[in-house]
């Protein structure tokens, strides 16, 4: 018994010792302000990826849900320099690593998942997608997205 107990102990602490050092959650930050989720971001293949619907709307983008395909879609006016506006559309199906950006196919390293009853996708992918910048802090562990939001009404 004493000699199992031992062996328990023993894997435990090599497990822990296997957990990376970020263990907890990404930080993710909009315009300087931190964004809070239902469901936590987490990181996969040197990917950021966040709670869909929360990026997109803060991104000031609108979100559909098509159950048939595990299809997102996301839309969101954008104004260019000139002041011409035209609806960008933002198209990703679960585990899928192509998605599509105004009809144009885009390569993803880490595609859309579902993970608790919540759908992910990669958060530089997102954000660039509907012109916003991304940058990411390795040493405090979180990521910041700059983007110009229409004014509130």
């Amino acid at each position: 018994m004493r000699k199992t107990a031992s062996l328990i102990a023993a894997a435990a602490t090599a497990l822990s010792m296997a957990v990376p050092a970020f263990a907890e959650a990404p930080a993710v930050y909009l315009n300087g302000t931190q964004m809070t989720f239902d469901a936590e971001p987490f990181i996969e293949n040197d990917r950021t990826l966040v709670p869909v619907r929360a990026i997109f709307e803060a991104c000031g983008a609108n979100v559909a849900w098509d159950q048939d395909t595990l299809t997102v879609i996301g839309t969101k006016n954008v104004t260019d320099e000139e002041g011409n506006s035209d609806l960008s559309t933002v198209v990703l199906q679960i585990d899928n690593t192509t998605a599509f950006v105004d009809g144009e196919p885009v390569e993803l390293e880490v595609p859309a998942k579902v993970v608790q009853d919540r759908t992910f996708v990669p958060l530089r992918f997102i954000a660039d997608s509907l012109g916003a910048d991304v940058n990411w802090d390795q040493e405090a562990f979180r990521a910041d997205i700059n983007i110009e939001l229409p004014a509130e009404e």
